[in-house]
């Protein structure tokens, strides 16, 4: 498989599937596919609780599946509403601004997740957490900033810049309540997150209901 990123403002992925190759992406983001590519939707999950979590986090209830059935390779184009983070999962989770998920190159968890650091720290209460092993790309509304937390390291961050982070913990995560902030034109309060993980920024801020594509 050969994910190639293509654009400036607003990026798409160029995915080429070798013969039995798979690619999921959320539901709405393809652009377009070349003919012998079979495509399969399935329910992101089970229950009733699940369905309630999809919606309030800004995930899609439904993953795409794309599947080369030929016996060459074949390309499908997958957009997204901004920029594009990739991102290589190990069997780790990353806890995610919610709705910046639009594919990956194979099938990840994508969940809720409560927060109530994120909840206080402004992200939400519900962010999407997710978890698997497979290159995974998230919306980022400009080119993306990577912060490497060395152990006991702190810093603060808008919660509206906030793409991922991974390898951080809730318990890594508190809120930093300032006046000063809110007049500074933070909001009132900052997301305080101390190493080691690594965070992911995007220098435009997400509009904090994004929509998750229908």
């Amino acid at each position: 498989m050969n994910c190639k990123l293509i654009g400036q403002f607003v990026q798409h992925i160029e995915v080429t599937l070798e013969p039995g190759e798979s690619f999921f992406a959320e539901k709405g983001a393809l652009i377009y596919l070349e003919a012998g590519i079979e495509k399969d939707l399935s329910f992101n999950g089970s229950g009733l609780g699940r369905i309630l979590g999809a919606k309030l986090s800004g995930e899609s209830l439904f993953i795409l599946r794309l599947y080369n059935n030929t016996p060459r390779p074949r390309k499908a184009v997958i957009g997204s509403r901004f920029g594009l983070l990739p991102i290589r999962l190990e069997g780790e989770s990353l806890i995610c601004h919610r709705g910046v998920y639009v594919g990956s190159s194979a099938k990840v968890d994508v969940t809720t997740k409560l927060s109530i650091s994120g909840l206080v720290g402004g992200m939400g209460l519900l962010l999407q957490k997710i978890s698997g092993r497979a290159t995974v790309f998230l919306d980022t509304k400009g080119t993306p900033i990577t912060i490497s937390l060395p152990p006991g390291e702190t810093i603060e961050v808008d919660e509206d810049h906030i793409i991922a982070m991974q390898y951080i913990s809730e318990g890594q995560m508190s809120s930093n309540w300032s006046l000063g902030n809110l007049l500074g034109g933070e909001g009132l309060s900052m997301l305080r997150v101390t190493g080691p993980g690594k965070i992911y920024l995007s220098p435009g801020t997400f509009i904090p209901d994004l929509a998750p594509r229908t």
